[in-house]
């Protein structure tokens, strides 16, 4: 399977496990608010009768006529199941209260009832009382400035107040998803951070397989590019010791020599090969020792330029930019200069039939820079972030009827190698254009 469709795949999972959990918790929700209604409704009437009895009690407070103690006598708690009794009830005081000595139901008095009334049951709830008639249309109204209705509410049933059932009180709890959520405080907590470290985990997982996946691909393009690229200079050597062995070119010591020629520089490239990879094994384990010395720059670059005119298969320009004073810089002369022959023996591959290629070097801040600039095919921009990664190649979009051998292998040399001498690589290229290496390279404390 494609790394893409694991991502789909992943991404799919992830939106069930959250509709899932966001499923549950709506559940949940709806459930604690439903509770939070059936208490307000059981509650409330009650609540009712003790604020009218409460208004009753302060007339016997100020020495009234007022028989108070004869309704309290009916144990009106007990029935409260029974809605006719509670409802003649809550008529009977509210008229007694009103024709006898004009008093009406006291809102902020039943607001406070109500609101101690939900806290014993731990239902924190802000309130808003309404008076209004059989219609429901509200009549009366005592809104606190900061508790004001919210875009949803639960309202109680209504409790009447007179005998002709044309007016009643209601109460409006304006913040049932606040309750709701303190209901579900370490439930949403505990959702959250499982969510999160379930994704977290797929997620891991999911760049361990594409990971894995592309090791794995990456292992099989690099043994076939090496047994590729290994199997020409090996049956070019089986073939001329072959050769040599038979006796054949016995009386022909120019061609013998020209065969032993072959033999040696096809055991080079060999050798070279397996040096390369070595090095970066031991770079990888932090096990490559270097050599750091001062380094003669203009005269490592007269003598890539001499190699490469020799070996290069196509016309090549070469154009050097060195001063002879340089200030002073330490590195492995040996590693550098193969790290610049890898970048120069890029630059032949991976470019039309002449190719220019510019070396130069300049003192900056603290560091010097030594460029390889080629006006090859250029690397793509979506490339260059993965350039130097280890068996990536760039610049065959350009020209995908070319067949370049490597293993990809070089540019991740290079880089390395660099690092290891605390320098850095950049690289500036443009498809189809340039591309242009810059190995920057600290200096030491002397210059001259």
């Amino acid at each position: 399977m494609t790394g893409k469709y694991i991502k789909i795949l992943t991404a799919l999972g992830l939106v069930a496990i959250v509709a899932i959990q966001s499923l549950w918790l709506m559940n949940t929700y709806r459930l604690i608010e439903v509770q939070v209604e059936q208490a307000s409704n059981r509650l409330f009437p009650n609540v009712v009768i003790k604020e009218a009895i409460e208004r009753l009690r302060v007339f016997k407070d100020k020495n009234e006529d007022v028989d108070v103690e004869a309704v309290q006598v009916f144990n009106w708690e007990e029935s409260s199941n029974n809605e006719a009794m509670l409802d003649f009830i809550t008529t009977t005081l509210n008229h007694y209260a009103d024709s006898a000595y004009h008093s009406s139901v006291s809102l902020p008095l039943l607001d406070s009832l109500f609101t101690e009334a939900l806290e014993k049951e731990n239902y924190h709830a802000e309130l808003v009382c309404q008076v209004v008639d059989s219609l429901g249309n509200i009549l009366q109204e005592e809104v606190p400035a900061q508790t004001q209705p919210s875009f949803h509410t639960i309202q109680t049933k209504p409790v009447f107040i007179n005998n002709e059932h044309t007016q009643a009180v209601q109460a409006v709890i304006v913040n049932p998803y606040w309750i709701a959520f303190q209901k579900m405080g370490m439930m949403l907590v505990a959702t959250v951070l499982l969510i999160l470290f379930v994704a977290g985990c797929i997620v891991y997982q999911v760049k361990i397989i594409i990971r894995q996946n592309k090791i794995a691909r990456l292992r099989q393009d690099f043994t076939y590019a090496m047994i590729h690229d290994m199997k020409t200079p090996i049956s070019t050597i089986s073939m001329a010791g072959h050769t040599l062995e038979s006796g054949i070119l016995d009386d022909k010591p120019a061609l013998r020599k020209q065969y032993f020629a072959i033999l040696n520089e096809e055991s080079a490239h060999l050798l070279s090969l397996s040096e390369k990879i070595l090095t970066i094994a031991k770079l990888e384990q932090s096990r490559l020792k270097l050599v750091m010395g001062e380094v003669d720059l203009p005269k490592l670059f007269d003598e890539l330029v001499k190699k490469f005119e020799v070996k290069a298969e196509k016309p090549v320009q070469f154009e050097v930019d060195c001063p002879a004073s340089l200030p002073l810089f330490l590195a492995d002369e040996e590693y550098l200069k193969e790290a610049i022959c890898n970048l120069i023996d890029n630059s032949l591959k991976y470019s039309h039939e002449a190719v220019r290629i510019r070396l130069s070097a300049e003192p900056g801040k603290d560091v010097i820079y030594i460029k390889v600039w080629d006006n090859g095919w250029g690397i793509p921009l979506k490339q260059q972030k993965r350039i130097f990664e280890k068996f990536e190649r760039g610049g065959l979009e350009y020209k995908k009827d070319k067949k370049v051998s490597g293993f990809g292998l070089g540019l991740n040399y290079v880089y390395r190698v660099i690092t290891a001498m605390n320098g850095k690589v950049e690289l500036n290229s443009v498809e189809g254009a340039y591309s242009e290496f810059t190995i920057s390279l600290p200096l030491t404390e002397e210059k001259v």
